[in-house]
């Protein structure tokens, strides 16, 4: 009778605690899923800002293209915002990759086992990592856009401006 009263209570303590071990990580991939959707919102904001300087770009490209330089450090600094512009549009499709894996997973989660969804949790948190470093990344190079654009814009203005002076 001691053995069987035993065998219950450990089985009722398993399930219990199986229970606990769902609901931790239930509570878990919920608070990821909110960081998710909060760098969501901010790769958002980052990809029109990048189709900003995109559009920033090309228009000035398009404008130096009829003008004399005097100054070849432009075309150096146009030629590296086209390259760090293309690199950007592949970290944004590599982060757009990963939030749609995020939303599969919001789908699949409740029917896995503890164990995949503490693997899937994991993995998740790692992601949401190099979301983050990315979008750094992403900010500091807009930063950096922001600044050589609008000086070249503004040395392009003088230009144009003095030009016009002596004629």
């Amino acid at each position: 009778m001691r053995t069987i009263i035993m065998i219950l209570f450990v089985a009722a303590f398993a399930m219990t605690s199986c229970e606990n071990d769902r609901q931790k990580l239930s509570d878990s991939f919920d608070k990821l899923q909110k960081e998710s959707d909060s760098l969501l919102q901010k790769h958002n904001d980052l990809k029109s800002h990048h189709e900003m300087h995109a559009a920033s770009f090309v228009s000035l490209s398009e404008r130096m293209a009829g003008v004399a330089l005097e100054d070849s450090s432009w075309l150096e600094k146009l030629a590296n915002h086209e390259v760090i512009l293309k690199g950007h549009e592949a970290e944004f499709q590599k982060v757009e990759q990963l939030f749609a894996g995020h939303r599969e997973l919001k789908t699949n989660f409740p029917n896995l086992t503890t164990e995949e969804k503490q693997s899937q949790i994991d993995a998740m948190s790692n992601d949401l990592d190099e979301i983050k470093d990315t979008q750094n990344s992403l900010e500091s190079d807009h930063d950096k856009l922001d600044k050589e654009l609008t000086k070249i814009e503004e040395d392009l203005r003088k230009k144009q401006t003095a030009s016009r002076e002596r004629q």
